[in-house]
This record gives structure tokens, sequence and C-alpha cells, in this order.
């Protein structure tokens, strides 16, 4: 009788995950042809993150053997359309640090933040890399739910952004944010 156990348990384990590997090769297949759009973000990936509900409502994220994500949200079985036009954000990691964010429209072309500067790209350089893994270290502990006290004055993390036309968009002085506001953006916590 405890052989049989065994055996029904192995076999529905199984099922379980030939059902799971399943949809998610059917919801690969469904969302890939956006993946095609956005020309800089390599070829293969496969999901990361999936959330469409039945109604076509949530987000996606793709990632791939570059360290980059792609990720969107879909209304109604549709891209839909963010703040400024954007609909896919592209990130690129490395060593599991954010380096940039690209933002691109529903034909995938690079989208600006209209309503400021044009900003279709952003790019985090941390300046003071020793300060910020001491506060990450803080932050991760916490899991992110942390109140922490604005440190960008500290310049540990310095933003630069560039336009649709990849171009550098002037600034008066270099623009800090603080190591809580990258962690944030580092989990891809904030949409546009």
């Amino acid at each position: 009788m405890n052989h049989f156990l065994k055996l029904c348990t192995s076999k529905v384990l199984f099922l379980f995950l030939f059902l799971f590997l399943n949809l998610n090769t059917e919801a690969q297949n469904k969302y890939a042809a956006y993946t095609d759009k956005i020309t800089q973000f390599s070829k293969p990936c496969r999901i990361l993150y999936h959330n469409v509900d039945k109604q076509g409502n949530g987000s996606i994220e793709f990632t791939n053997q570059k360290n980059q994500v792609l990720r969107c949200r879909f209304f109604n079985h549709k891209p839909q359309v963010l703040h400024g036009g954007i609909v896919y954000q592209l990130f690129y990691y490395e060593k599991n640090l954010l380096q940039r964010i690209d933002s691109y429209d529903i034909s995938g072309k690079p989208a600006g933040e209209r309503e400021s500067e044009n900003e279709a790209v952003t790019i985090f350089i941390i300046e003071k890399p020793d300060l910020y893994h001491k506060k990450k270290q803080i932050i991760d502990q916490a899991e992110g739910n942390i109140d922490m006290k604005d440190d960008s004055a500290e310049k540990i993390i310095r933003v630069q952004f560039l336009g649709s036309d990849n171009l550098p968009i002037k600034e008066e002085k270099p623009f800090y944010i603080s190591s809580k506001t990258y962690w944030n953006y580092n989990d891809r916590m904030y949409w546009p």
C-alpha cells in the first residue's frame, strides 16, 4: 500500500509540473510577438513574471541571457498605453544592479515623457558603490518595507537622461536619487 501511495504522489506531482510548464509555454507563445517589437531586447527569452488574467488584464515580464527585462501591461488583451505614451520598458542589469531603463511606444519606437523633457532613457550611475551596498543591505533586510531618510544629497546614485532621439538631455547640475528610490527602480516597483 505504501508503494502505491508513493507512486500516486509522484504521478500527481508530475501532472502538476506538466500543467505548469504547459501554461507557461502557452503564455510564452501568446505574448512572444510583443517582444519582437523591441529590437534592443535580445532573443531567446523566457517569461519571468506573468499575471495576465482571463479578461486580458495584468502585466508580463520577459528576461533573457543578457540580464535584460522587458515588461508591459495589458488591458483587454492589448498592450496598455501608459503615461507619456509608454507601453514597454526595457531594464538592463549588470551584476543584479540596474544600469538603465529604456521606454518604448506601442510600435517599439523610443518613447519619452512628453510632459517633461522627453526622457526616453534613464541611466543609473552608482558613484559610491560601497555606501550604496551598505544601504542596500538595510533595505534588503526589511524586504523594501522601510522608510529611509532621503540620502540623495550624499550623491550616491546619479541619474542621466536621454531623449527619444538617444541624445543626452541637458542638465544644469547633476541629478541624484535616494538609495531607496534606486532600490525600488531596481526591483521594478514603479510604472510610468
